[in-house]
């Protein structure tokens, strides 16, 4: 069936512009398909039974052919078995050597060593471990970067590089960028600031990023992951059928049905017949759209556009308009002043075209390492 049409566009009626998944999903489309051949696409908002998003300029082309456009531009540069299997090999060794650099440090904690005792014990044990792990991780990365088919996720497994290395990386981005192909350097500014560090001297990651390592999930090697599974027809599934949530794991947690305690739910959530579920696709593509989410150090913290920090912690808040918008102009909406505030000015959003706004707190479930972040159910504003 062919639903795209000049003056009505083509709807992704799977989308709903109520849930934080979803709208993301929904410009993330956008972004995907203004490189895939699409530069005119704009995205709208229509009001049915939830706010469905809208794709126009796309031609006369049907949805088919969108949905291979789009999985071909999210399955990236071909990785080929070899660059796998070097990956892999660093990728061991890289963890083999973090774990004894990891296990010599609780072991001198153990013996509870104090003064020069302690200093000698770092320099003789600890020192030599601490290199060896600094070598075999730039090994990895070395090999990690043949071996991703998206060049961002040669970052690591996780938003966790230090400054010097965020750097490196945004030259190298910028020396292949330009006016009209910059995806990832925009993804690299989405990610954080070589400006605003954690404790452990690492860039302080977006708020997006809610998979850190519990579970062995990692923000970017999910994404790696998700990119191997995309296809046209799961990409068809995402955007234009009703969800039936039938993939496992390799979530960004986004979708506020994802927070699965006990008191959420009608039964066992760890239950062998109770697993999560989600929409993969659907994930990798709000992934795509972090490009209009740009974060900047401040002197407090890092901010992030769409986030504000609120007594009960963070909130994303997001805009929904009814009139075929340009990405560009999409991140302007979604940087406005107004959408910070607690009590929305509902005039002032009218005047720049915004129809109405929801929002979403961004909540931990559980005690760190073994612990969740998910968003909220959406309330309108």
């Amino acid at each position: 069936m062919n639903t795209s049409t000049p003056d009505r566009g083509l709807a992704l009626p799977a989308l709903n512009g109520a849930n934080p998944l979803g709208f993301l999903a929904a410009l993330g489309a956008l972004v995907v398909v203004r490189k895939s051949g699409y530069p005119n696409a704009c995205l709208a908002w229509r009001q049915e039974t939830h706010w469905v998003p809208v794709l126009f300029g796309l031609g006369s082309h049907d949805e088919q052919q969108i949905a291979d456009a789009i999985a071909t531009d999210l399955r990236g540069n071909k990785v080929t078995a070899q660059a796998d299997i070097e990956r892999e090999a660093a990728q061991r060794l890289f963890d083999g050597s973090k774990k004894a650099f990891k296990d010599k440090l609780a072991d001198i904690k153990k013996r509870k060593l104090k003064g020069a005792a302690r200093t000698a014990a770092f320099s003789a044990e600890v020192l030599s471990l601490e290199q060896a792990m600094k070598e075999k991780r730039g090994t990895w990365l070395t090999a990690l970067k043949r071996a991703v088919p998206s060049e961002e996720l040669a970052l690591g497994k996780h938003i966790d590089c230090t400054p010097a290395e965020y750097c490196d990386h945004a030259s190298a981005f910028l020396s292949s960028a330009s006016n009209t192909s910059r995806f990832s350097i925009d993804l690299l500014a989405a990610f954080g600031s070589d400006a605003a560090t954690d404790k452990y001297g690492r860039i302080g990651s977006t708020p997006f990023c809610f998979i850190t390592g519990s579970g062995h999930q990692y923000f970017l090697d999910t994404v790696r992951l998700l990119i191997e599974q995309a296809t046209a027809a799961r990409v068809h599934q995402a955007l234009l059928a009703p969800w039936e949530y039938r993939d496992e794991k390799l979530s960004m947690r986004w979708d506020p049905a994802e927070d699965r305690r006990y008191a959420l739910m009608d039964r066992d959530p760890t239950a062998s017949d109770n697993k999560s579920r989600t929409v993969w696709m659907a994930n990798l593509l709000a992934y795509r759209s972090l490009v209009l989410f740009p974060s900047a150090a401040t002197t407090r913290r890092l901010e992030t556009t769409g986030w504000t920090e609120t007594e009960s912690g963070p909130v994303f808040t997001w805009p929904i308009w009814k009139e075929p918008l340009r990405p560009e102009v999409i991140q302007s909406l979604l940087q406005l002043e107004n959408l910070k505030e607690e009590k929305l000015n509902h005039s002032q959003l009218r005047e720049r075209g915004v129809v109405t706004a929801f929002r979403s707190r961004r909540i931990q479930v559980g005690n760190p390492p073994l612990h969740k972040i998910n968003f909220t159910p959406a309330q309108g504003l």
